[in-house]
């Protein structure tokens, strides 16, 4: 079976250097996107360093033979992530340096999430987009409880405040979800310059056209039309 993939990242439209960070590696099913955080060059050391964290810990791991294995070698590749930048904030003087992190594998048409933070993963087929990772935010917890209504939770003050994030604590818990992809569709990850600045139905008609890479070049174009706020990043994932 052939993995098709695209990804597109930009620096939008009101930041100066895009420390967002993202990685397809089909050879390994190994899909990631991470959102740095904690300043100019801190959010981009952040992101990278989670990010390349990840891919050396899936190298080096034996394979999983299901997804309760699969679950447990990517949270524990997020946790090492977690390690690495703690000590890289150390090394540098980076005090506040973080990030989100979303990552995926892909084995047949299972997709196996481990996630930190407010990037997303979801599940886009033909008639519907689906949001299978949960935002570790303030405004989601808010949401959860039913005290904010979940169709203002995009204009709540605590949206952007993370509840969890890659190194800003010694430990971290990363959470797992696992989803099949139907024939046909096709998973995405983001970061919060997009699916904060464009609605669920406008990802949805521009992640389903038939061209992978015009897919995520036109999401990309969507979140800048509507100011382009923080960096943005599209990764589409058809297995």
């Amino acid at each position: 079976m052939t993995t098709r993939w695209a990804l597109a990242t930009d620096v939008g439209l009101s930041r100066d250097n895009n420390e967002d960070s993202a990685i397809a590696l089909p050879e390994l099913d190994l899909f990631a996107v991470a959102d740095g955080m904690g300043g100019h060059v801190a959010g981009e050391v952040a992101s990278n360093v989670a990010i390349q964290t990840v891919i050396d810990a899936v190298q080096s791991s034996s394979s999983a033979e299901n997804v309760g294995d699969e679950e447990s070698l990517l949270a524990a590749a997020i946790c090492a992530a977690n390690d690495s930048v703690v000590r890289e904030a150390e090394a540098r003087n980076l005090l506040g340096m973080g990030t989100t992190l979303t990552v995926a594998r892909i084995r047949g048409r299972t997709a196996v999430i481990s996630h930190v933070g407010d990037t997303r993963a979801y599940l886009v087929t033909r008639d519907e987009i689906r949001q299978l990772t949960t935002d570790h935010t303030v405004v989601a917890l808010l949401v959860a409880a039913g005290k904010v209504a979940a169709e203002d939770a995009h204009i709540h003050p605590g949206g952007h405040v993370l509840t969890r994030a890659i190194g800003t604590q010694a430990t971290i818990e990363p959470e797992n979800t696992n989803a099949r992809i139907p024939t046909g569709s096709r998973l995405l990850l983001s970061s919060d310059g997009l699916h904060d600045v464009i609605s669920d139905a406008q990802i949805h008609a521009l992640a389903t056209q038939s061209d992978l890479a015009a897919a995520a070049r036109a999401l990309i174009d969507a979140a800048n039309r509507e100011g382009g706020p923080d960096n943005i990043t599209a990764l589409l994932v058809e297995p």
